[in-house]
């Protein structure tokens, strides 16, 4: 599964404490091409939990993005639960399971009201919802329309077997609902901390780096999956290289052109650093890290960890690049398909948070516009197509009626439309183009008000709701 760098509206509420709790450990230099394999000795890191690591602060800084969970939500109250608050609406139950130990179970209820609802966690897992706050969300916010409910809330993490825990620790969640949600999604902000010695030669003095370790099934199980899993989701090493405290990128110049470097590398593919390549694998609970130096991989994803050239987005005037992606059924579909028409280009994934949350506002706009000769292609990037199947069956034709396409390009390909061709920064990216095949406007991010207006240059009136 490719990286997530995203920007969007989500990104201003930002919460959790700031902390930094590092442990560290030094990783020996590589040893020569020519030295014997068995010296490649493994070096074992030790990392500490850190509830706020991948806070909205530093996933926005970083330009990362989160791969939220969903969560279903039944009638059914589950047997654990001892005492409840007074709802005033209906309430809906689930339960969270964040680690593999006995205690990793955490009850949850959703009042759900005419207006909004109340989310009812019992962090302390003492089976009583009504001890652990108030149930108010930390925020409301309109985001396209729609009236999106965020907070953030500690839940305990148990490590070890399903009759002994080994280890505990508060492992924090960001959680958002919708109104038209069964349930809520979240996603974890919390993290391995710890820093790291790398070297490029034995002569020469390793640099320490600041690591962060990030799994995003939002499980706390570092299990790094195997090619084609689509069970689990990767898990990140992210490495601090340049010193700034973000992972967004280690940037650098040639000449007039600007490259950036990864800073995040998923654990299912070796990874280099200054020089050296690397396998790495965690504990289950990740609280070890085991890094292990490597000849060097294959082309295929060494082209993965070259320097990307960074460009800007389209100017509007810009012919819009031609392209040819599938659609959901397999066929073929072009850009020239929609000429004569306004196209809203939607640049997504299915497994970026803010691109689902940004998509019934999305919807609401089509709705008023698609009488004008306005089409909304939802593009789908850097994912994987069994994923991208299995999203627009379960949503298209219901929830969301306009266009949808897949870009079976990889991440870095020169056939990518939203790398090579439109020079998508991060996830999601909006471009609109007008009837004569013109860029007339680029969006990072979910801007709903910026893209009213420039429909309107283009010809295209949004009424208001009445």
């Amino acid at each position: 599964m490719p990286h997530s760098p995203i920007c969007s509206s989500l990104w201003r509420f930002a919460y959790g404490l700031a902390g930094a709790i590092t442990a560290t450990a030094a990783l020996a230099a590589p040893p020569p091409a020519d030295a014997d394999e068995d010296l490649r000795e493994p070096v074992k890191v030790r990392l500490t939990l850190n509830p706020t690591a991948l806070d909205m602060d530093r996933l926005k800084a970083s330009r990362m993005g989160y791969m939220p969970t969903a969560l279903k939500l039944v009638a059914t109250k589950p047997a654990g639960v001892a005492k409840e608050p007074a709802y005033e609406g209906t309430p809906r139950y689930g339960i969270i399971r964040v680690g593999n130990g006995p205690k990793s179970d955490t009850l949850v209820a959703v009042d759900v009201r005419e207006a909004g609802s109340r989310l009812y966690i019992d962090s302390n897992q003492n089976g009583d919802l009504s001890d652990d706050g108030t149930g108010e969300w930390d925020v409301t916010r309109d985001i396209n329309g729609t009236n999106v409910e965020f907070a953030t809330r500690p839940v305990r993490v148990s490590w070890g077997t399903t009759t002994e825990e080994t280890e505990s620790g508060d492992y924090r969640l960001f959680i958002f609902r919708r109104p038209d949600m069964p349930g809520f999604s979240y996603a974890t902000i919390s993290g391995r901390e710890g820093k790291v010695e790398l070297g490029e030669t034995p002569e020469a003095d390793g640099k320490e780096y600041p690591i962060v370790l990030a799994e995003h099934t939002n499980d706390a199980l570092y299990t790094v999956p195997a090619k084609g899993d689509l069970t689990r989701r990767m898990v990140e090493l992210c490495v601090d290289l340049d010193g700034d405290g973000t992972f967004k990128g280690l940037m650098s110049k040639e000449g007039d052109k600007e490259f950036r470097s990864p800073e995040r590398f998923n654990l299912a593919d070796p990874f280099r650093i200054d020089g050296q390549w690397y396998i790495a694998r965690p504990s289950i609970s990740g609280a070890e890290l085991t890094i292990t130096p490597v000849d060097s991989p294959g082309s295929d994803v060494a082209s993965l960890q070259k320097p990307v050239e960074v460009r800007p987005l389209l100017e509007p005037g810009m012919s819009a690049p031609a392209f040819t992606v599938e659609t959901p059924e397999g066929k073929p579909l072009s850009l020239a398909d929609f000429k004569g028409k306004v196209v809203i280009l939607d640049f997504w994934a299915t497994w970026c948070g803010p691109c689902l949350s940004s998509m019934p506002g999305l919807e609401k706009l089509y709705q008023k516009v698609k009488d004008q000769n306005v089409e909304v292609l939802s593009l789908n990037v850097y994912d994987d197509k069994d994923s991208f199947a299995e999203w627009v069956a379960a949503n298209r034709g219901t929830k969301y009626n306009f266009t949808f396409a897949f870009d079976p390009a990889e991440k870095g390909s020169a056939e990518s439309v939203a790398g090579q061709k439109y020079n998508v920064p991060g996830l999601p990216t909006l471009y609109l183009i007008d009837r004569e095949g013109k860029v007339a406007a680029a969006f990072v991010g979910a801007q709903e008000a910026k893209l009213i207006e420039a429909l309107a240059k283009v010809g295209v009136e949004v009424k208001e709701d009445e």
